[in-house]
């Protein structure tokens, strides 16, 4: 959390702009030294586009130079958060089940498609069994790309 910034309420003032466009937050930081502000949008059914993005940046900067959250110079970036996007919050393991992911653990990395999600933990499923992760006891997480045959799917 910064300590310049609060980043909680531009959550609040954003997260009402962004489902307005049918997209959604994923996840947002802001560097205090080079005082910028990124913010990570995803969309349910598809790919974030540069024009989502020009679109979002628009808005967001709008709504920002109307309130006085931001009151000194920053730079504003938004992106997606990628292919193999870090997995931080239940939510973001509720929007990756079915998908592949790496979690790691304090004595080990374990690799499985994420299964189901409670609010205590994760379902992964690994080789032919599942196991339950803790959330207290993922260290870090990520979604993996799956190649197919060289390709994407």
């Amino acid at each position: 959390m910064s300590e310049i910034l609060n980043l909680e309420k531009v959550i609040q003032l954003i997260d009402p702009i962004l489902k307005e466009m049918g997209l959604r937050f994923y996840d947002m930081n802001f560097n205090e030294v080079s005082k910028t502000l990124r913010i990570f949008i995803d969309k349910k059914d598809g790919d974030i586009t540069v024009g989502d993005c020009k679109r979002v940046s628009n808005q967001i900067s709008r709504a920002l130079d109307e309130t006085d959250l931001i009151g000194f110079p920053y730079t504003l970036e938004i992106s997606s958060p990628g292919i193999e996007r870090p997995l931080k919050t239940p939510q973001h393991f509720e929007w990756a089940e079915g998908k592949m992911a790496v979690l790691t653990l304090a004595d080990k990395k374990i690799r499985g498609y994420i299964r189901n999600v409670t609010n205590k933990g994760v379902y992964i499923a690994i080789e032919d069994q599942e196991e339950f992760i803790d959330f207290k006891s993922i260290i870090k997480a990520k979604l993996m790309e799956e190649l197919v045959y060289d390709k994407r799917r």
